[in-house]
C-alpha cells in the first residue's frame, strides 16, 4: 500500500485519456450519453426527456412507470458500462479493441447495478435508524410540540452533515473499485471492493480531502452550468418543442460530458497514484 500524492493523482487523472482520446470519446460520449438520450427520445418522443410526469400521465400509469424504470436501468448500464470500457481502454494502453472493451464494460456494469440496490437499501436502513426516532411521533400522527420540533430540526442539522461526510469517506475507500475490476478484466465486484479497501487504507483521509476539494470546485462549476442549462431548457416557452428539446440536449451534454470524464479520470488517477511511486505530499 502506497501513500497517495494528490498532485500525482490529479496529473494521472488529466492525462488518462491521452493517446486514446477518440476511443474514450466513443465510449463515454457515444455509448454513455448519446445512446441513452436517443433511447429516451425514441421511447417518449421527447416527452420522457422534457416532462417525465406528463409522459407517465399520458397512458396507463403503471405501464408507463414500469417503462420509465426500464429505460432508467438501461441508461444506467450503458453509462456505467462506458466508464468500465474507458477504464479498460486507458489501463491497457489501448491494446484491447474498442468493441471488446465496450462488451466488457456493459457486462461489468450489471454487478454494480446489483450492488447499487444493496447500498441504497443499507443507506435507507441507516437513515431510518438515525432519523427515524426523530420522525416517529409525526409518522404516528402525533403533533410535536414547538420544543420537540426545534429539537428535531437541530438533530437533522447536526446529523445530516455527518451522514454526508460519511458518504464521502465511503466513496474515498471504494474509489478504486472500478479501475481494479477493469485492470484485471474481472466481473467480480467483491474483488474490486476488497482491493480498493486495501489500497486506500493508508491514504484514505487524503483521498477524502481530495474529494472534498473537488466537490467544492464542481459545485461552483455546475452551479454556473446549471444556470446555462436552465436558460436553454426553457427556450421556446419551456414546452417540449424543438427549441426546448435542443436546450435539453445541450444541457445534457454540458453536464454529462464533464461528469463522465471526471468519474472515469479521478478514480483512475487515484488507482495509478496508489500503485506507483509517491511524490511530494500536497497536504504535508
Amino acid at each position: 500500500m502506497n501513500k497517495i500524492s494528490i498532485s500525482q493523482a490529479w496529473s494521472y487523472a488529466t492525462s488518462f485519456f491521452a493517446g486514446q482520446a477518440a476511443n474514450h470519446a466513443i465510449a463515454l460520449i457515444g455509448v454513455g450519453i448519446f445512446v441513452p438520450l436517443a433511447l429516451q427520445f425514441v421511447v417518449g418522443g421527447g416527452t420522457l426527456m422534457a416532462d417525465p410526469m406528463s409522459f407517465a400521465a399520458g397512458g396507463n400509469f403503471a405501464t408507463m412507470g414500469a417503462l420509465m424504470i426500464l429505460v432508467s436501468l438501461i441508461n444506467y448500464v450503458l453509462q456505467t458500462g462506458s466508464y468500465f470500457a474507458s477504464w479498460r481502454i486507458g489501463l491497457t494502453g489501448g491494446s484491447e479493441p474498442l468493441g471488446s472493451a465496450l462488451v466488457y464494460g456493459v457486462i461489468a456494469a450489471l454487478p454494480t447495478l446489483l450492488l447499487g440496490f444493496v447500498v441504497l437499501l443499507l443507506l435507507g436502513l441507516i437513515a431510518f435508524l438515525v432519523f427515524g426516532s426523530a420522525f416517529a411521533p409525526i409518522m404516528m400522527g402525533a403533533q410535536p410540540s414547538e420544543g420537540a420540533a426545534a429539537g428535531t430540526a437541530i438533530l437533522l442539522l447536526l446529523l445530516m452533515p455527518v451522514f454526508l461526510l460519511f458518504l464521502v469517506w465511503l466513496g474515498a475507500r471504494l474509489s478504486c473499485t472500478g479501475p481494479v475490476m477493469a485492470d484485471r478484466r474481472t466481473f467480480n465486484i467483491l474483488t474490486g471492493l476488497a482491493e480498493s479497501w486495501r489500497m486506500t487504507a493508508v491514504s484514505q483521509w487524503k483521498i477524502f480531502g481530495y474529494f472534498l476539494l473537488i466537490g467544492v470546485a464542481l459545485f461552483v462549476v455546475f452551479l454556473i452550468l446549471g444556470m446555462i442549462v436552465g436558460v436553454s431548457m426553457f427556450a421556446g416557452g419551456g414546452m417540449p418543442g424543438s427549441a426546448s428539446m435542443i436546450g435539453l440536449i445541450v444541457g445534457a451534454l454540458l453536464l454529462g460530458i464533464p461528469v463522465a470524464y471526471l468519474q472515469v479520470g479521478i478514480p483512475a488517477g487515484i488507482y495509478r497514484a496508489l500503485g506507483g511511486q509517491s511524490q511530494a505530499d500536497v497536504f504535508a
